[in-house]
């Protein structure tokens, strides 16, 4: 597996890819490892984020704050503009974990005028237009995972990474984690998480094994088998700036080509990729902007070889 992992860092050098760390962990083993400084320093995990926002909601629910089918008009009625559309008040925290509220646009991201700009994201998201019926397109929208966490605070009466510290951070030991908040206080949850890649490993062995982790239930297991799997259909479907072939999506996690595999990944090459079939996760964490040469040198020279993939059809 070093091996592996020793021509992958070797590609991606002659590249110019910039990769900071990698961790290949088989059978719960560390495999191989680089890391391109000493130390192992806790950085932006973006879009990853998405996952453990997820995993928070698996737990929620489980505790009765929460519910798959509850309405986020039902959440949040002091926000529900007098004008509301039938679509948005039909929008279910199901819709939100899928990526399907039909919302007309993603609206903003994290390098948006706005981000910068808006005080409320809750009201924003009220007040957004709702073109498409709940549960029926694919439009990958931060607000979606926003607006989760958001319930999530609200039923539990305290910030999300309050609530995980002590159900999800210390078991996986993410000791102060750190997570970037909006405005008015609420975390970020579609970005803004901090780990280091002990940590992000951690949290890949921890889906690998259903939601547990060094012989502790975490998330429940039939909610990580049901969000790690392919829920809905995002194949060719579009973000903000192109056309992005999908290969399905769960509850905030993507699938990968490979059938029984997913992931959490982030921009600039950001990477939870969970192989259940192998018993194997691969982390990475990079700062590439490059991610479509990033992610070809790693099924090339990583995935390829442990799926036993066909060296000519990178599906």
């Amino acid at each position: 597996m070093q091996a592996l992992l020793n021509n992958f860092i070797g590609e991606t050098t002659k590249a110019d890819i910039n990769v900071n760390y990698v961790q290949i962990w088989e059978k719960n083993q560390l495999a191989a490892w680089y890391q391109r400084v000493s130390t192992k320093a806790r950085l932006n995990m973006w879009s990853v984020s998405k996952g453990f926002v997820s995993c928070a909601a698996g737990i929620a629910i489980s505790e009765n704050l929460l519910d798959l089918k509850e309405k986020i008009v039902d959440i949040f009625p002091e926000y529900v503009p007098e004008n509301a559309s039938e679509y948005l008040k039909s929008v279910t925290i199901e819709h939100l974990l899928t990526m399907t509220s039909g919302l007309a646009s993603p609206l903003f991201f994290a390098d948006s005028r706005e981000f910068y700009e808006e005080q409320d994201w809750i009201a924003y998201f009220f007040h957004a237009s709702f073109e498409q019926k709940p549960g029926t397109v694919w439009l990958y929208s931060n607000f979606n995972t926003y607006m989760v966490s958001c319930a999530i605070e609200k039923r539990a009466g305290m910030n999300l990474t309050e609530y995980l510290t002590p159900r999800l951070f210390t078991p996986l030991g993410i000791g102060n984690p750190i997570w970037t908040c909006c405005p008015k206080g609420h975390v970020h949850a579609a970005n803004g998480l901090y780990l280091n890649i002990d940590e992000l490993s951690a949290y890949g062995k921890m889906l690998l094994n259903k939601g547990s982790y060094q012989g502790r239930k975490i998330v429940p297991e039939n909610y990580i088998e049901k969000a790690a799997s392919k829920i809905i259909d995002n194949s060719e479907q579009k973000n903000e700036k192109q056309v992005c072939k999908g290969y399905g999506y769960g509850y905030q996690f993507l699938m990968n080509p490979e059938e029984g595999s997913f992931r959490s990944d982030g921009k600039y090459g950001q990477y939870c990729l969970v192989y259940p079939e192998k018993e194997v996760v691969i982390a990475i964490m990079s700062f590439e902007e490059n991610t479509d040469l990033l992610e070809k040198l790693i099924w090339e020279n990583i995935i390829r070889h442990i799926c036993k993939a066909d060296k000519n059809v990178r599906v």
